[in-house]
């Protein structure tokens, strides 16, 4: 009897131990390992990969010192086409960026020079017109048409095509209204509405498939003469759901844009809801719905009830308030407005700051 107790604990305590040494290593090696294939994902899709869109730019004038000597020449070229600097530009939101600019004392167009890291420098010209149309030509190596709104036009040429001939065609192109000079002083507004206006139409579609996801990561690797990415099926899979959230964080930032430029909302009430607001629209699939619905619970996606709704099919507004229905008050919405740029979305923010006075007010 007391031989098989005394082989029971040995046997419960030989479980233990390797339980322990199981969490301790067993578990530490796996999460390494599952880093490293997203370190292995990120290094291998490089440059190639599809870059995360920011809902808006900003531009900070500042010294800067380029790295690629080509930034140096293309400066050179644009000066003897009577270009004159007006200046040198970080982008806070994308630090892998660097511009220097020019404006034609002329003509009023717009020059260009995009240091992308070690990616690749490219030049672009542009003239704006009164109207809100833009013209464009440059060696952008990402440029696809269907990126662009209709007002937007834009001739791409190779990477390294000199910007003399760039701007040449520029200059072979008809002005067709009044065109307004760039300068010192206008040249951040004129610019960031430009990547607004870009931007907000790259997020009024559908959010890509995984298909064409990987096809674009592809094409951007061919594009800048790089090696096709050699990535596991869960690798490409792992970066295309990063790429889907960052398109989702990017179209609450514009829709957050469109609410405050609305001048519905005073800057009281802004610092009271900018970061509660729920955004609520027909590019979320249902787990995005129930995440969003159940921020402030402390119940998840897979509560039998929130389960049961989201196997109905409902629509986007009606799944977010039937699920809003199961919750007790202190965890509840409130809808305060509807926007319908970039997208149709409705917000919302928590009970207790969606009083009636707001609601009515940004309506």
């Amino acid at each position: 009897m007391l031989s098989t107790m005394m082989t029971v604990l040995v046997t419960v305590l030989l479980c233990f131990l390797a339980l322990v040494v199981l969490l301790k290593y067993g578990l530490k090696h796996y999460f390494k390992r599952q880093l490293g294939n997203m370190v292995s994902a990120a290094a291998t899709l490089g440059s190639s990969a599809v870059a995360p869109i920011q809902p808006r730019i900003t531009m900070a004038l500042e010294k800067i010192e380029f790295r690629d000597p080509l930034v140096k020449e293309y400066m050179n070229e644009f000066k003897a086409l009577s270009y004159r600097s007006t200046g040198r530009y970080a982008i806070p939101e994308m630090p892998y960026v660097q511009l220097w600019s020019g404006a034609h004392h002329k003509d009023g167009s717009l020059a260009l020079i995009m240091e992308c890291r070690d990616m690749f420098t490219s030049v672009d010209v542009v003239r704006f017109y009164e109207d809100g149309s833009v013209l464009g030509a440059g060696t952008n190596p990402y440029y696809r048409p269907e990126d662009y709104p209709p007002h937007i036009q834009y001739k791409q040429f190779p990477l390294g095509t000199s910007a003399r001939e760039v701007t040449q065609w520029m200059r072979d192109q008809p002005v067709k209204s009044q065109v307004i000079h760039v300068t010192p002083k206008n040249i951040k507004a004129l610019n960031t509405r430009f990547y607004a206006e870009c931007t907000d139409f790259q997020l009024a579609r559908p959010l890509p498939t995984f298909d064409e996801y990987r096809t674009r990561a592809v094409e951007n690797a061919s594009r800048l003469g790089q090696k096709q990415p050699e990535l596991s099926e869960a690798q490409w899979r792992m970066g295309y759901e990063d790429h889907r959230t960052s398109l989702l964080d990017a179209l609450d930032g514009a829709l957050k844009a469109h609410l405050l430029q609305s001048g519905s909302i005073s800057a009281k009430e802004w610092d009271q809801v900018q970061h509660d607001l729920v955004f609520i629209h027909s590019r979320l699939m249902d787990e995005d719905i129930a995440a969003r619905a159940l921020s402030r619970s402390e119940w998840t996606s897979d509560q039998p009830e929130v389960e049961n709704l989201m196997s109905k099919g409902m629509a986007p507004v009606k799944l977010f308030e039937a699920i809003q229905e199961l919750l007790p008050p202190d965890e509840r919405f409130g809808f305060i407005a509807t926007l319908t740029k970039p997208v149709v979305a409705r917000i919302y923010v928590p009970d207790e700051e969606s009083d009636s006075d707001l609601e009515t007010k940004i309506s």
